[in-house]
């Protein structure tokens, strides 16, 4: 049996709009997203409203809320999920403590979340704890297992580009969705 998910690659955020790999990081915190990628998400709610999503799994980061409140509304309740957060490489990935998304999102449940919920480790020259590779890896074949032993389908995964990358090996844009089907025996 075939089950299926859509990943949604959240709009345009602060970040990518002046993000220049030759030049240093520009420090946007979990970087919320621009007028342009509000519009994005407004554009993709259409797309999504011809599909059957039951479920909506989003990362903690701000652009990923943002982009799954304006895509679905409060149609659906959402599941907020750590595991399915970006690689934290820029200050970009640098999270929110779950008390702070708590104002900006009353309406969403953050307790569950741990006060530090991005990946910690050794800081960088930038001062920010790069996450591995590998540990990436390993968090996005635990999400891949989750999803077949819980038997997820029909549900919405709005997250990041380098998550998706590490689960299905494809590239996407912002706002961008890409079906993915699990086989489960």
């Amino acid at each position: 049996m075939k089950l299926t998910i859509y990943l949604i690659r959240h709009a345009q955020s602060a970040f990518n709009a002046v993000f220049d790999p030759d030049k240093p990081d520009p420090m946007i915190f979990d970087a919320p997203i621009t007028a342009l990628g509000e519009t994005q998400a407004k554009q993709a709610r259409t797309e999504v409203s011809q599909l059957d999503i039951q479920n909506i799994i989003v990362s903690p980061l701000t652009r990923a809320l943002q982009t799954a409140c304006l895509m679905f509304g409060d149609k659906i309740q959402f599941q907020i999920n750590s595991l399915v957060r970006e690689r934290l490489c820029h200050s970009c990935d640098v999270g929110t403590p779950p008390q702070e998304l708590a104002k900006v999102f009353p309406h969403l449940d953050f307790d569950h979340l741990d006060d530090c919920w991005w990946h910690e480790g050794e800081n960088a020259h930038r001062g920010i704890s790069v996450e591995p590779q590998e540990v990436l890896q390993k968090r996005a074949d635990e999400f891949a297992r989750y999803l077949k032993r819980e038997r997820i389908h029909s549900t919405a995964i709005v997250t990041h580009g380098r998550f998706i990358r590490a689960l299905t090996g494809c590239r996407i844009n912002n706002c961008e969705m890409l079906k993915f089907e699990t086989h489960q025996s």
